[in-house]
């Protein structure tokens, strides 16, 4: 299968100043369309995802997100820096094909994050289940593996 998708420039969360939120941003700039997107943090150079998810209408699920008081918690509790949304499209011609593409992107996209060891939360901002492998041995296994790799826990595993 053969995916193309479009990233946008991030977004940065503001603190609600009305109180009626805890993270507010401008709904009218997000497409009401299908993809994916990344709530995360930067921080100087290092940029880290905190949740990534997909939707059928980013702008319907970012709305019902900014009104979740769990996982915007846990996006106001994560280490230092900047909260921002950063979202992709994708160019799939149908509504179907959009839905596999989409779920192929956030699983792939979750699976990269956590290999590169951020620890992902879930919509109601507790981290996702990890197993962690740590790795010894050389430069050759270093390229091919880092030293320490969080990966999503399997269902069977213990």
């Amino acid at each position: 299968m053969k995916i193309e998708a479009a990233w946008s420039q991030p977004i940065y969360l503001e603190k609600d100043r009305s109180g009626a939120l805890i993270y507010t941003l401008d709904l009218a700039q997000l497409p009401d369309e299908p993809g994916v997107y990344i709530f995360g943090r930067k921080h100087g150079v290092t940029v880290a995802p905190i949740y990534i998810g997909e939707s059928i209408s980013i702008r319907g699920r970012i709305k019902n997100h900014l009104e979740s008081v769990p996982l915007m918690r846990a996006i106001e509790g994560a280490q230092t820096g900047k909260r921002f949304l950063l979202y992709c499209t994708v160019k799939a011609g149908t509504l179907e094909k959009a839905k596999k593409h989409i779920k192929v992107i956030e699983r792939a996209l979750i699976l990269h994050a956590q290999g590169e060891g951020h620890e992902i939360r879930n919509k109601k901002g507790a981290k996702l289940p990890t197993d962690t492998i740590s790795f010894s041995g050389n430069r050759t296994s270093e390229a091919v593996a880092p030293r320490i790799m969080l990966i999503k826990r399997a269902l069977t595993a213990s």
